[in-house]
């Protein structure tokens, strides 16, 4: 029972985490200075980002944009995999000890890696604003999902309320807000309650219907960048 108890609060108390955002610093005071003139696409980016601050509520996910979110997340595994070949073959051939040598192999892997996001959004069809608006929404929807399956919630849960079931009176009753706590936590994160209420129904839905794609793209990331 113990071992139930605390794996099931483990995980919901994992799913409860959350991290607090620091103050930032004063800015110090800068003088003014004239900015160059912004090119047509420096503009547009500009353009977009604003709107995008200014847009209340979360982004508006639709299908296409989720379906090219798909793909663009396919390119850069495929990119990150090849970078990472390139970066271990490079510190194979710099030999033990040159630690410059590593440092720039590291730095190359850094500028790769901004080159093929770009070139992978930009083959999607998305913009910065695209990219970060849904990344938002999936690593939400994804993450919390893997926990809940990854922990057996379900299980763990079930297997309290019979050992609650063998318990005498008394401890069933000691026991018995502890369970509804849990049971409720549990029902909140299969349901993704509070990513629906950050992000809204809709969205929430559409990423479920590309929940096998993204969730091997998810495992897929994790498995590739614990191979460096």
């Amino acid at each position: 029972m113990r071992r139930s108890l605390w794996v099931l609060c483990v995980a919901l108390g994992f799913s409860a985490c959350k991290k607090e955002k620091a103050e930032p610093a004063p800015a110090a005071p800068q003088a003014a200075r004239p900015s160059p003139a912004p090119s047509p696409d420096e503009q547009a980016d500009e353009d977009e980002a604003s709107e995008a601050e200014l847009a209340p509520g979360p982004y508006p996910l639709t299908k296409e944009k989720l379906d090219a979110y798909v793909g663009y997340q396919r390119k850069l595994l495929e990119a990150y995999e090849t970078l990472l070949k390139d970066l271990a073959q490079t510190k194979r051939d710099a030999g033990k000890g040159d630690d410059l040598a590593e440092v720039n192999a590291t730095m190359k892997l850094i500028e790769g890696k901004a080159r093929a996001e770009e070139a992978a959004r930009k083959e999607a069809g998305l913009s910065e604003v695209d990219v970060n608006g849904i990344a938002d929404i999936v690593t939400a929807v994804i993450s919390q999902r893997q926990l809940t399956q990854s922990f057996h919630i379900d299980e763990e849960l079930k297997k309290l309320e019979e050992m609650q079931a063998k318990l005498r009176p008394e401890q069933r009753e000691e026991l018995a807000p502890q369970l509804a706590a849990m049971r409720e936590r549990t029902e909140e994160l299969q349901k993704l309650t509070e990513v629906r209420r950050t992000y809204g129904d809709a969205n929430v839905d559409l990423v479920l219907t590309r929940e096998e794609d993204l969730a091997k793209n998810y495992q897929d990331m994790l498995n590739t960048f614990s191979k460096r």
